[in-house]
Order: C-alpha cells, then structure tokens, then sequence
C-alpha cells in the first residue's frame, strides 16, 4: 500500500508539471485560485516562526543527505550489517524527497509556466516580450520596436533621478547612506499599496526574514532568496543599505506568485518607485540603473562618445551603487570556508541550470530583461 501510495505521489507530481508546461491557463487558474491558499496558511505559519525556516530546512537536507550517503557506504563495507536502518533510512529519505517535490512544484514550478506580469496588465492581448538589444533597435515582438533614442531617454530619466535623490540623505564619514527606518515595514507597505493597483499583488504579505548564512550567500551575489518549500522571503543581511528594499519587494513578489526575475524586478522597481518614501524611491531607481545603463552603452556598440554625451551618473550613486561595501566584503572573505570564486561559479551554474529546466530560455541573464517591462511602462511618458 505504501508503494502504490508513493508511486500515486510521482504520478501527482509528473501530471501537474506536465499540465503546466501545456497549458497557461491552467496555471493562471492555480495562482489565483489555489496558491493563495497556501500562502494564508502555510505561508502564515512560517512568518510566525522568528528565523528563516527555510535555512534551517536547507541545513537539514544537506546534513540527511550527507549522513545517508556515509550510512550506505558504511553498511556495504559492513556486508549489510545495518540493513534494516538503511532500508528504514532509505523509506524515509524517500518519502522526504517526495514531499519536496510536491512542495516545489505548487510553490514554485507550475508559476514558471503562467502568464507573466506584462501579459497580465502591460500588453494589451498578451504578447510576449523578446528581448533584442542590438546597435539601433530594442524589440517587442509583434508590437513597435523601441530605438535606442528611447531607451536612451528612459536610461537618462532614471540617472537623473538618482543623481537627485543621491544628495537627500544623511550619510556617514565614509560617505554611506545612514538610515533609520523600518525598511521591513515600509517595503511591505510599498507592496501593498501597488497591490491597489494591480489584483495579483493585492491581500497578505509573508514577514521578511534575514539569513544567518548571509556571508556565504553574499560569496554567489545573491542579495534574497524565495524558499518555495517554506514560502518565505530571505533577505541577505549584509548588503548595502540600499539593497534592502528592492530585495525585500522583489521577494515578496515571488510569494505572489511573480516567479520570472524580470517580473520580480519589474515589481520591486515598481513599488519602490511609487513609494512616497524618497529613500525606498532612491532605492528603487538604483536597483534598475546597472540594467538600463548597460544596455543603452550596448545598445550603442559602446560608442564612448555618445554616451558620455548624455547624464553622467553621479559619482556619490556609483558609491551607492554597491552589492556589500568594502569592510563588509573582507568579513565575508576572512570567514569564507571555500573561495568566493568557486562558490560563485557553481551557484551562477546551478541558477542557471534551474531556469533553463524550467522552460526561461534565458537562464540566468532573465534579470536583464526587466529594460523591457520599463521601457513598456514609460511608454507614451518619455517617449
């Protein structure tokens, strides 16, 4: 009975990816009718908890796996002596795999394959967008093609905005940004108030959590983390200050079923922006700014001429514009066990991987395609 119980449990969870790879309106269905239900309960649950769940569960399974691996290679050595732990330990393991694997595929898998944010509230008929920046033109397929004097405008308006903001806040000796407050709550309230605007967004937000391991994530840059097995948003806790409140939006938005990273960004950017806080604002137009710069001055073949003849950014944003400050940087390397390189190189690997499996063509470079959802939404503003 326990293996036809388990067997039922693969079928389940091969049948749902299947259903989900097939068909966009069964997914759009199950995060408006049946995710939401997870996340007031499940998700409830956990928020209650003070720490990351979801740390502590990713702990876990790397020391069960770890132990397992040396029980099985013990008991062969032992001609089976332990056979029946193995056997018992091995049920377990697998029953354990098993619910992960449902876990994700409801919390995280099948919103892969739904309708992203554009085809919900930007592109009338939901088109899809294609990212193609090249020497004149950036790409929408089946609508206008945006040129790189658009993009341009919008990459001016965004340098502008930071160079504005920059000057507003209190800053220590060393020239960072001294802040003192609630960024947990105000980005929360950011969300909300977007959640006015658009259906999806709308209704209970997690409680953000900030990782004990912030050290070795910092090591593969990864700023938050949405565990789908425990639906929480884990927030690295050293980075710069300014980092904190897109990550904490962008994460949040991944509970809401907004899985693609382009979408995530889209949002934060969104609700930060549209905060009547100006240091979420700041916040916000900086967390776009690498994105948008970058590709104008590809956009441009890297014309040094033609960029320079538009807004510099300020050099008190490029301080602001960091990832973790120097001192913080070396705290992380004096307590590094393996080398951020290495680190790095398999975690961009394993990212990347996931995505592609998941059906994002783009892999990793996904983040970069929020230009477009900006460009589509400064669309009849700027240009």
């Amino acid at each position: 009975m326990r293996r036809k119980i388990y067997l039922c449990g693969i079928f389940g969870v091969l049948l749902l990816n299947i259903i989900a790879w097939i068909s966009v309106d069964f997914c759009d269905w199950y995060i408006k009718h049946i995710f939401p239900i997870m996340l007031n309960t499940y998700a409830r649950l956990t928020s209650q908890v003070p720490f990351s769940v979801g740390e502590i569960m990713l702990v876990l399974a790397a020391a069960a796996t770890v132990f397992g691996i040396g029980f099985f290679i013990i008991n062969l050595i032992c001609k089976n002596k332990y056979r029946r732990g193995a056997s018992y330990y091995g049920r377990v393991y697998a029953w354990t795999a098993l619910a992960v694997c449902c876990i994700m595929t409801s919390n995280c898998f099948i919103m892969y394959h739904a309708s992203d944010f554009d085809a919900r509230y930007l592109t009338q008929g939901g088109a899809d967008l294609v990212a193609d920046i090249s020497d004149d033109a950036v790409a929408l397929s089946g609508e206008r093609r945006y040129t790189y004097e658009d993009l341009a405008l919008l990459r001016d308006h965004i340098v502008e905005r930071c160079n504005t903001l920059a000057v507003r806040f209190e800053r220590d000796a060393d020239g960072n940004i001294i802040y003192g407050g609630d960024l947990d709550k105000m980005s929360v309230e950011a969300m909300s108030k977007l959640g006015e605007q658009y259906d999806s967004l709308d209704g209970y937000y997690v409680t953000p959590k900030y990782l004990k391991m912030s050290g070795f994530f910092s090591q593969q840059n990864i700023m938050g983390y949405y565990f789908p097995f425990s639906m929480e948003a884990n927030i690295n806790s050293v980075m710069y200050i300014t980092n904190f409140a897109p990550t904490i939006c962008h994460e949040l938005a991944h509970t809401k079923g907004f899985i693609n990273e382009d979408d995530a960004n889209f949002i934060a950017f969104l609700a930060c922006a549209g905060s009547d806080n100006e240091f979420l604002q700041y916040c916000g137009y900086l967390s776009v700014l690498n994105y948008v710069n970058n590709d104008f001055y590809a956009s441009i073949g890297k014309n040094r001429d033609i960029y320079q003849s538009h807004i510099q950014i300020s050099r008190q944003v490029s301080d602001d514009n960091i990832f973790l400050t120097r001192e913080k940087w070396q705290k992380v390397e004096e307590k590094a066990v393996i080398k951020t390189e290495t680190v790095k190189k398999v975690s961009n690997t394993l990212m990347d991987t996931t995505l592609k499996l998941n059906g994002v063509e783009a892999g990793i470079k996904q983040y970069n395609d929020v230009v477009l959802l900006l460009l589509k939404h400064y669309d009849g503003e700027l240009y």
